[in-house]
């Protein structure tokens, strides 16, 4: 095991926008090190900058939600905030995984390391895999920082950062809380926490959950339900103030998540009339879908796949923060380790009712390990920055690989059975990342600000990829008299020989601009920024083929304005932007597998406008729209599946450079995969006292999503607009000792698909990719404080 140590650094002005509350969040740093602004309890003080200030005085577009909030909509899971927050969606299928912010995310299902143009942070921690949040109940807030983000954190966000803040310690308070909530389809989630002072100068904060629901497809087949999951772990946080100069802030957390069924949670969408007809592969006498209580289309929740699956995987890791004051000055320094264990498991892909495909992990390992030094300038003085270095390594693919059998002659025969990954296919990955940073602010003048950084990244990638014969595959049996001349097994293959690849790269990213700031409620700011994401070498799930990546750069302009009116009861957010991507590290689906490659280049274009109105006490209502043009501008890719399935493939694709046996399609104009062009959140919150002792609180939330389109060019694959609501009411104590709640999601069960993707080896087939939060759910919840 090989450990970092480095210095790093990220600071720059950020603002950040809460959706509705009075809430107010927390210094995450020594107070004596900031001059912490001081709040008249309608202000929200941020720290996304890692350094304490209003939220309407920080200069860059950013979104937050707080706990309470985040609460009031009954979600309970870190992915479900793209139901909160306008302009971020999350995706959990092989071509769109992770967190998209302005219609931009990962493109791809790498199969090697990669990082993730959205980057993932919590409690300082760069999160290099998997989330370590797998409760909500143990949050301070959520910030969404947007567009390049490179020199605010020690990674490469070239498209922004979801920033989690956990509650600290308290320090000289004995307290705790606890949660119970129990909904439809038997969700069950209770978490607690208990803070515990040690002496006057320490705190030990233990937070712990378990939360489950039931399967949401039916798999008539076997007669399971799939989709179900079991999550549960633990947190504990040691705070330590040794002295007014010197803390230590320990935190040691681990999680287990559970699945029944495989994690590709899908339903068979459209199957072309060949394959439905009589003898074709889900027609009569193989297939009779009415029998299996199966009616293909959009809102199938029936799944007649064969293949048995589920999903286990840990994820635990470790952080220390240290933070110490030089003088006016503060050095604070973050170690952190992460590990992620799967464990095996078995998958089929054809969403047949026989075994077509069928496919077996050893499970794998993957492991992160960090170190973080900056400096913090005190606040106040005519400059203002953090400057430091950072080093990571990210490990993948420790494991023994995976290995997957294709039968395409069935239903009309078992032979030939192929090994599609010749043998155990394995791919192992070191990623190292080092950076030097600097962000900052200079006072002009009273009210003009110059604002700015840069970032100089180093990276390294290496990769290795092999595989070795499968001694539980079937033996090959050629055809003989004794067996009338008829082949049975899997036909004979060789294991590929170890493949290496590597990939570096040195790069500076940063930004530029200026903030005018006349008085206290008005913000004008401007800026330029360059992102990076670094380069890559992969190779695929299934056959190992390698793509070499090249680094993404995105040229980001950003210009907005924060103001307050009406004694500051109303505040209005607004900024538009236009980023300009270069190598768009995407992937293709080539009827068999996704492939990484690089895209000419895309440009992405649009507004965000954000509202919160508190026209009086116990009352507030927000909305926030997000206008997001995402459209590839060159892309250069094979030819979508659509086109050759409608023998449209010769007129559509006949880009320059294709042959008859590779017909190449330019992509331009098309919209990026999974982007919304509209999306948007509105939300109300009301409480109002029935006795001296008594309250009532009320909330309501809509988010709309328009349309999107999963694959380049393929019409089968869109999702129509869709907007679902949430309310939430209870009784409780006004010192909030106790609560009484009920609520509802999807309150008018509007049914939708996280995506629609083609179905592998189909030639033809797509399916939905099907969510929990398409059905209605009804919940009651008991929650007490100590």
């Amino acid at each position: 095991m090989h450990h970092f140590k480095s210095i790093v650094a990220g600071l720059a002005g950020v603002s950040i926008f809460a959706l509705a509350g009075p809430a107010l969040a927390q210094d995450s740093a020594p107070a004596a090190a900031q001059a912490e602004p001081v709040s008249d309890g309608t202000e929200i003080i941020v720290t996304a900058t890692r350094r304490a200030e209003r939220l309407q005085d920080v200069p860059l577009a950013v979104s937050a939600v707080t706990a309470d909030q985040l609460a009031a909509t009954g979600f309970k899971d870190l992915t479900n905030i793209a139901y909160t927050f306008s302009g971020v969606q999350f995706g959990t299928t092989p071509n769109d995984a992770g967190f998209r912010v302005r219609g931009v995310g990962t493109l791809g299902g790498f199969s090697s390391a990669s990082e993730a143009p959205v980057g993932l942070v919590v409690d300082n921690v760069v999160i290099g895999f998997g989330s370590p949040v797998n409760s909500l109940g143990d949050l301070e807030r959520i910030e969404v920082l947007k567009g390049p983000q490179g020199t605010q954190f020690g990674k490469n966000a070239s498209s922004g950062v979801i920033n989690i803040t956990t509650k600290r310690p308290e320090l000289g308070a004995f307290g705790g809380n606890i949660f119970a909530s129990y909904a439809s389809l038997n969700e069950r989630d209770i978490h607690g926490a208990v803070n515990l002072p040690l002496g006057k100068k320490a705190a030990l904060n233990i937070f712990a959950f378990d939360r489950a629901y039931d399967g949401f497809i039916r798999n008539t087949v076997r007669n399971e339900e799939w989709g179900g999951q079991h999550n549960y772990g633990a947190r504990a946080k040691l705070l330590f103030e040794a002295s007014d100069a010197f803390s230590v802030y320990l935190i040691g957390d681990y999680s287990r998540q559970k699945q029944d069924g495989p994690t590709q949670t899908w339903t068979l969408n459209r199957l072309t009339a060949a394959q439905t007809a009589p003898g074709g592969i889900a027609g009569l006498p193989f297939v009779n879908p009415a029998a299996l209580g199966v009616a293909f289309g959009r809102h199938n929740d029936v799944s007649i796949e064969d293949g048995a699956g589920s999903y286990d995987v840990e994820n635990y890791g470790a952080s220390l923060q240290m933070d110490l004051e030089l003088g006016s000055h503060t050095l604070t320094s973050v170690t952190a380790y992460r590990e992620f264990n799967e464990a095996p498991y078995t998958y089929a892909i054809d969403g047949l009712p026989y075994q077509k495909f069928f496919a077996k992990a050893t499970g794998e390992t993957k492991r992160f390990y960090s170190q973080e030094l900056r400096i913090t300038s005190p606040s106040g003085r005519a400059l203002e920055y953090i400057a430091g270095v950072f080093l990571s390594r990210q490990k993948t693919g420790l494991g023994d690989g995976q290995s997957a059998l294709l039968r395409p002659a069935l239903p009309y025969s078992a032979f030939p059975a192929v090994s599609i990954t010749a043998g155990y296919n394995i791919t192992r990955t070191t990623s190292d990342s080092a950076a030097l940073f600097f962000d900052g602010k200079y006072h002009l003048t009273d009210t003009l600000r110059l604002i700015g950084g840069g970032r100089l990244t180093r990276d390294k990638v290496s990769a290795s990829n092999f595989s070795y014969v499968d001694p539980a595959l079937p033996p090959f049996v050629p055809p003989m008299p004794s067996n009338n001349f008829t082949p049975s097994g899997t036909v004979p293959y060789t294991a590929r020989t170890l493949q290496t690849g590597e990939a570096k790269k040195t790069d500076f990213s940063g930004r530029a601009g200026l903030e005018f700031k006349p008085d206290r409620d008005l913000l004008f700011y401007a800026t330029y920024a360059r992102g990076y994401l670094g380069p890559t070498v992969t190779f695929s799930a299934l056959t190992g083929t390698r793509s070499q990546v090249a680094p993404q750069i995105v040229n980001d302009v950003t210009a907005g304005a924060k103001m307050q009116f009406l004694n500051r009861t109303l505040t209005v957010n607004i900024n538009a932007f236009w980023d300009k991507y270069k190598d768009l590290q995407t992937s293709v689906f080539n009827g068999q597998e996704f492939l990484t490659e690089n895209a000419g280049s895309a440009e992405v274009k649009g507004f965000e406008l954000e509202l919160v109105a508190r026209p009086g006490a116990g009352f507030s209502a927000n909305a926030s729209f997000t206008y997001s043009d995402a459209k590839f501008t060159d892309y250069l890719t094979a030819c979508p599946t659509v086109f050759v399935v409608e023998g449209t493939a010769a007129a559509q694709c006949n880009a320059p450079g294709s042959t008859a046996a590779t017909p190449l399609y330019q992509a331009a104009g098309n919209v990026l995969p999974g982007s919304p062009k509209y999306s948007a959140v509105v939300g109300v919150n009301w409480e109002r006292p029935l006795t001296d002792s008594i309250m009532f609180d009320a909330a309501a939330n809509l988010s709309f999503r328009s349309k999107t389109q999963n694959a380049v060019a393929d019409r089968y694959t869109i999702q129509e607009a869709y907007e679902i609501v949430n309310l939430n009411v209870g009784i409780g104590d006004t010192d909030g000792a106790w609560r009484v709640g009920a609520f509802v999601r999807n309150l008018f069960n509007v049914d939708f698909n996280s995506a629609i993707l083609g179905l592998p080896f189909s030639d033809g087939g797509y399916v939905n990719w099907r969510s929990r939060e398409a059905r209605r759910t009804i919940g009651l919840s008991l929650e007490g404080r100590f």
